[in-house]
């Protein structure tokens, strides 16, 4: 009986934290422009990948395409509790923002660079 109960709190977990995603997305889409603009891409990027390039590829560039997404929301995190925490100039917190910046910054370059080659290899 108790691995019955387990498993319902596995389930039950599991649409909770959905729940918590899908409600992270909607609110860091609605707040960040930088996050708006990336997601706007998405159709142009998948619509590109799938059609002329092959499944394997295609899926490399999707999926390097969704890496800088989560980045931008890991950095959108990291703004939002920086600025809670410290809402007026601090270094530390410059600093963890401009690593969050980086971050994010790194993730479109090895996009680029993954583009680069799927294009001309």
């Amino acid at each position: 009986m108790p691995i019955k109960k387990s498993i319902v709190t596995g389930v039950a977990h599991f649409f909770q934290a959905t729940g918590y995603s899908i409600q992270g997305l909607v609110s860091t889409y609605r707040s960040e422009i930088a996050f708006k603009q990336e997601v706007a891409l998405v159709p142009v990027i998948l619509i590109i990948a799938w059609f002329f390039f092959g499944f394997p590829y295609a899926l490399l560039l999707t999926g390097m395409w969704l890496i800088v997404c989560a980045f931008e929301l890991c950095n959108s995190a990291i703004e939002n509790i920086a600025d809670l925490v410290m809402p007026e100039k601090n270094e530390f917190i410059k600093r963890a923002k401009d690593a969050g910046s980086a971050a994010v910054g790194v993730a479109v370059v090895a996009n680029l660079l993954t583009w680069l080659y799927v294009i001309f290899v």
